[in-house]
């Protein structure tokens, strides 16, 4: 499979409340109904507290047998009313411009696909966007340690979009137990080699 990675921020207009709760109950579950060429699907919503520059306020992961046809509309969805539906649903609490980037992924701790439920993934979920690929050698170390249960390294291929939040040449998941020690030394490993951003994971498919 191949795999998409979008950087979403919220309108001008929203509280992130607002742009969380409509993601999760209207949103995703209509990009779910409508968009025929998505075969796992992600969303890691920016609720918690951070010392990331602001404007991302939740990360899309989604995995697809074809980006090419995930992109095209008239693939990607029954109808040209499905497409028109699910876009017009998308501009109603999404900013612009917002970032998008074909990704690699190297699973190196847990499972391949997290168990779609729908709720809320236990414990503390950091995403490091890396500026440089050093930062994922100083990080490689948690990979052992027992609090940390996921590790997923996203290389980036192909930025499809990039003109949001800046370049960036990977993103690293890192999911940690409550109360995992690991979780608070993630910034000081990154420094000032990309941002760690707090999120919340609802594998939705």
């Amino acid at each position: 499979m191949e795999k998409l990675l979008f950087l979403f921020p919220r309108k001008s207009d929203l509280t992130r409340d607002e742009f969380f709760d409509h993601y999760r109950e209207v949103h995703a579950p209509l990009g779910m109904e409508l968009t025929k060429t998505m075969v796992h699907y992600a969303v890691n919503l920016r609720d918690g507290a951070d010392g990331a520059p602001d404007g991302v306020d939740a990360f899309t992961e989604t995995w697809t047998d074809s980006v090419a046809d995930f992109m095209n509309p008239e693939t990607s969805f029954a109808t040209p009313e499905d497409a028109q539906r699910l876009m017009t649903d998308h501009n109603s609490f999404i900013g612009d411009p917002y970032d998008v980037y074909v990704i690699d992924e190297r699973v190196r701790k847990g499972p391949e696909l997290a168990t779609p439920t729908g709720r809320r993934t236990p414990g503390t979920r950091l995403i490091v966007a890396a500026s440089d690929h050093a930062v994922l050698d100083r990080l490689a170390s948690l990979v052992e340690r027992d609090d940390v249960t996921r590790y997923v390294e996203n290389d980036v291929q192909q930025a499809l979009m990039a003109d949001a939040f800046g370049p960036v040449q990977a993103f690293v998941a890192i999911n940690v137990v409550d109360g995992g020690a690991s979780a608070s030394q993630v910034d000081e490993i990154v420094g000032d080699g990309g941002s760690v951003y707090q999120v919340s994971e609802y594998v939705q498919k």
